[in-house]
């Protein structure tokens, strides 16, 4: 025994409790260090297009059609559910210009923000992905491999897979979807069954099944949340005339 401040105090104790102490400490800071990196995935990791779309949210979605003021209500329930862990996929489909990545900007970006922060969110421009992976191929240094994309995608706890059916040709198109596609997009969809994925497309479920392998269709389709946009006119041309 020791004497300490006047009290009988048993060394081995108060080893245990300092090696306790620290390995608490050690343990907050790693965690601290893993949430750091999740919340930080969405601004560093997330492949955009359009770079007006890091400030996009629900503030700044105007609402001048009623089924704009629906589909942003829709979105925020959306959000309202991932944030209660409800696992489901949310599709946005309608004509281009509509908002539709806008709107799924918007929730992923609340997701990244709500709780503690510690879910790791990233925005994926499909075409701009595969075309990275493309230039891969004969660029050896490139970070941008298909095993790159397939590993972060199946890893982030929300996923927006933006303008799907854009790579292979968009809105009226006969194409199918080449093999090297088809195997990526399986790829991120088998390593997702059970995480929430945000998907924006223009093409109806007919053009979806006729681009691409039903049975992955219907894989993305697993649990869907709908927000359709039937009557809303092109937001970017609105107000144009000539």
């Amino acid at each position: 025994m020791m004497i300490i401040d006047g009290e009988k105090v048993c060394p081995a104790c108060e080893c245990q409790k300092e090696t306790e102490a620290l390995e608490k400490k050690e343990s907050d800071r790693l965690n601290a260090a893993d949430q750091n990196q999740k919340h930080s995935m969405f601004k560093r990791d997330s492949i955009l297009t359009d770079i007006g779309l890091l400030e996009a949210s629900f503030k700044t979605y105007i609402a001048e059609q009623p089924e704009e003021t629906a589909n942003k209500e829709k979105a925020a329930e959306a959000f309202r559910r991932y944030k209660q862990e409800q696992v489901f996929n949310t599709w946005l489909v309608g004509n281009p210009g509509v908002g539709k990545s806008h709107l799924a900007m918007s929730i992923l970006r609340n997701c990244n923000e709500m709780g503690t922060r510690d879910k790791s969110c990233l925005f994926v421009s499909v075409d701009e992905m595969l075309l990275r992976i493309r230039s891969s191929f004969s660029d050896k240094e490139s970070k941008y491999t298909e095993f790159y994309f397939i590993d972060l995608l199946t890893k982030a706890d929300f996923l927006v897979l933006d303008d799907l059916g854009a790579e292979t040709g968009g809105t009226g198109t006969e194409k199918k979807a080449t093999d090297f596609t088809m195997r990526v997009l399986y790829g991120i969809a088998n390593g997702r069954q059970n995480k929430p994925t945000i998907i924006t497309s223009n093409l109806s479920l007919i053009a979806l099944e006729k681009m691409y392998d039903p049975k992955l269709v219907s894989r993305l389709m697993r649990n869907t949340f709908l927000i359709r946009f039937r009557e809303t006119t092109d937001k970017r041309i609105r107000n144009i005339t000539f």
